[in-house]
């Protein structure tokens, strides 16, 4: 049969299609995963392409759709292939570089955003605020853009990553109000900081080869915290007093079994501790004051 002779490509066609693949590798929620793929090789709405799934599709387009099934198929994240994550209402661009976000950071960022507002710093000047482990700038991007008032330092100790985090900061018109600074540990940041904000790695490093393919594909530094996961965030912990103003505190997110483990390192004579959960009920962010 010739090409003339072929049935025209469609929408609907290429989401059953792709739907089919992805599902027989495995891959979960595959219509879903299937209709963003779609819609990033056809340029398109997603939502608009499910009401319209008679539209009329080009082989190339075509072609460029089974190229990002393959990759999905294959345990490639879904954000790298279509090259960003929504997060706390912003696009963040994200690729190999950087952890892709995940919604409990939407929460984390949230709280330290009502720390902030009702937060009481010695002057009338800027909040200063330390985003440490910035990856993809995510969180530092989304505090400046819910605090006006917020000066923000973004570190990292990739430089990739930092390269990453500082097309988006120039991307969302962040860029005059974040700070990027190449740092493995707290103390050399500069600061003190009226609030520090981390997601640290926090997966213990035997756990790793277990973890999905996907989780897999993403920046080992981002994710390994040692033999107990507990490394990089004990670290931290240990250098905040000295990085913290009075009254400022540490906001970090951490492993759903961690919360005993975690709360335990500030010093309470120095730090008001607690831990909070997130929307799942699991126990995700310690939050320490500093006294």
């Amino acid at each position: 049969m010739t090409r003339t002779d072929a049935a025209p490509l469609t929408a609907g066609g290429l989401m059953a299609e792709g739907t089919a693949l992805l599902k027989a590798a495995g891959v979960g929620e595959s219509a879903l995963n299937c209709g963003w793929l779609l819609a990033s090789a056809l340029r398109a709405d997603r939502l608009s392409l499910l009401a319209d799934r008679g539209r009329a599709v080009t082989a190339s387009e075509a072609s460029a759709f089974r190229k990002f099934l393959a990759r999905k198929a294959s345990g490639e994240p879904l954000a790298y292939i279509i090259g960003s994550q929504p997060f706390c209402g912003l696009t963040v661009k994200v690729d190999p570089r950087v952890l892709v976000p995940r919604p409990e950071t939407e929460e984390l960022v949230d709280l330290a955003l009502d720390f902030i507002r009702g937060y009481a710093p010695g002057s009338s000047g800027p909040v200063h605020v330390l985003d440490f482990g910035t990856g993809s700038g995510a969180i530092a991007l989304a505090l400046a853009a819910g605090c006006r008032s917020a000066l923000v330092t973004a570190a990292d100790k990739s430089r990739e990553a930092l390269d990453c985090a500082e097309g988006n900061a120039r991307d969302l018109g962040s860029a005059g109000r974040i700070r990027f600074v190449e740092a493995s540990e707290v103390k050399d940041c500069g600061g003190p900081f009226d609030l520090i904000v981390t997601n640290p790695p926090y997966i213990p490093s035997g756990v790793i080869p277990g973890l999905d393919m996907e989780v897999r594909s993403e920046p080992l530094l981002a994710l390994d915290g040692g033999p107990d996961g507990l490394g990089v965030a004990a670290r931290i912990i240990e250098q905040a007093p000295e990085a913290v103003k009075k009254g400022g505190a540490l906001f970090m997110e951490i492993g759903d079994t961690q919360a005993r483990a975690v709360s335990g390192m500030p010093d309470r004579r120095r730090w008001k501790v607690s831990v909070l959960k997130d929307l799942c009920g699991k126990s995700r962010f310690l939050r320490a004051v500093r006294k």
